[in-house]
């Protein structure tokens, strides 16, 4: 790489083809702020009120549209006064459930009594 600068630098020499012309520089400002076209001031647009609250409105929306699809996948819960029900249910299924619970006849008993004492108060 060095001996094909060398080679270079004799056969052309070290001096920079390119020049500037006299004071190029010094206006050249001057002269590129002349040459460009005049630029038109535009007036800032008004802003209308739906284009304010337009954002808002929209994600209202989207918001009901979730809550309407997370209810629809859902599906409704249970109210208070669904739980009336369980003495409905046959009695096989009240054994299997107290059975799965593992709680023998006092605990089930406090728990009953507890669950008694909240409803009425």
């Amino acid at each position: 790489m060095k001996k094909n600068d060398l080679e270079l630098q004799k056969k052309y020499g070290k001096q920079n083809p390119f020049t500037v012309p006299e004071g190029y520089f010094e206006h050249f400002t001057e002269n590129l702020m002349e040459r460009l076209p005049e630029k038109e001031v535009k007036a800032l647009p008004e802003i209308k009120l739906w284009d304010r609250v337009k954002p808002w409105i929209y994600m209202a929306a989207m918001f009901v549209g979730l809550m309407f699809t997370v209810r629809a996948f859902v599906g409704t819960t249970q109210s208070a006064d669904d739980s009336d029900n369980l003495t409905d249910m046959p009695d096989e299924y009240i054994e299997s459930i107290v059975d799965q619970t593992m709680m023998d006849d006092y605990e089930l008993y406090q728990y009953l009594t507890d669950a008694d004492a909240g409803i009425y108060n």
